[in-house]
């Protein structure tokens, strides 16, 4: 089993004094349920769905809540509508993984003045009031910077695969990454840096590119483990894995177990079971009436070869 990140609690990692001026309308269903809306961006994308199934499980148990799912299907017009669609029915709180943090304002403000507050849970959104539950995008990029500085060889040839674009998380996570590698190592040199748009298969085409345009790759550095695992296909297929140094975020099984085998560096664990849980407990704080803290930050752990037996099922 995955191990709980040492020292951590739902409380510890509240980060922000500022609250929200809204309260839940706490009117529940005629049941005295308290009703949530929870619409995901996309649950063909590997963690989004992976983040809302552990929601489910975790809150399917607990009798105070009647919970609807919607998937937006990356339409940011879906999305929208469904807001809409659960503002008419006058829910208690929305639990948003936004399709677009810009797109997805109007909602939120829709939201705001209908009473009912808004989660943005795994990403943040562009405006509004809403609480934020994740990572820090900024600081994954930095640890993913200081354990490259301490892996990548002296004058190494580094490609970085970037999320999808127009999201803070796809750009902190470079920047972080990016502005590390310059202060530590800057003998390290990034030879290429495009979007695999957190896609296993886009990943894998993207290395297969680099591989043909670069004699040498020292390191492959990934804003997900989708297209991390989707590089190491390509670069066992051209056998030119062996002493590559590579790294993803998320800790999917699949990754860990990668890093277990020596194939990856590093992967960051992005706790989905630490990210729905502090959605749960804010949904707890606003059905007894109470207010709910703008932002919860949930600190990423690494896995390297030192630690990954611990992570893996």
């Amino acid at each position: 089993m995955k191990k709980m990140i040492k020292g951590l609690g739902i409380a510890l990692v509240l980060m922000s004094v500022v609250t929200l001026g809204v309260f839940a309308g706490g009117q529940g269903d005629s049941s005295g349920k308290f009703r949530v809306a929870y619409i995901n961006s996309d649950d063909a994308d590997f963690f989004k769905k992976h983040l809302l199934d552990t929601f489910r499980g975790l809150i399917s148990s607990d009798a105070n809540f009647s919970v609807e799912y919607a998937n937006s299907g990356q339409d940011i017009n879906k999305q929208l509508d469904y807001f809409d669609n659960y503002i008419a029915k006058k829910v208690d709180c929305i639990i948003l993984e936004p399709v677009s943090p810009a797109g997805i304002i109007p909602g939120i403000e829709k939201a705001n003045k209908a009473g009912i507050p808004v989660i943005s849970i795994c990403s943040n959104s562009g405006g509004g009031d809403f609480t934020y539950i994740g990572n820090s995008y900024l600081d994954t990029g930095i640890m993913q910077g200081e354990y490259a500085a301490k892996g990548l060889p002296q004058n190494a040839k580094v490609v970085y695969m970037q999320g999808m674009p127009g999201y803070d998380h796809t750009t902190l996570r470079r920047q972080g990454l990016v502005d590390t590698l310059k202060k530590l190592r800057p003998d390290v040199q990034i030879i290429a840096d495009n979007t695999a748009n957190y896609d296993r298969a886009e990943g894998m085409k993207l290395m297969e590119d680099w591989i043909q345009a670069f004699p040498q790759i020292d390191g492959v550095i990934c804003a997900n483990d989708q297209m991390a695992l989707g590089a190491i296909q390509a670069l066992k297929a051209a056998n030119r894995l062996k002493g590559t140094w590579i790294a993803g975020v998320d800790a999917t099984d699949e990754a860990v177990k990668e890093v277990n085998d020596g194939n990856m560096a590093l992967t960051l664990l992005q706790d989905a079971t630490l990210e729905a849980q502090g959605a749960i407990d804010a949904l707890n704080k606003l059905r007894s009436g109470g207010k709910i803290d703008k932002e919860l930050v949930i600190p990423m752990a690494a896995i390297t070869k030192e630690n990954a037996k611990d992570y893996l099922k």
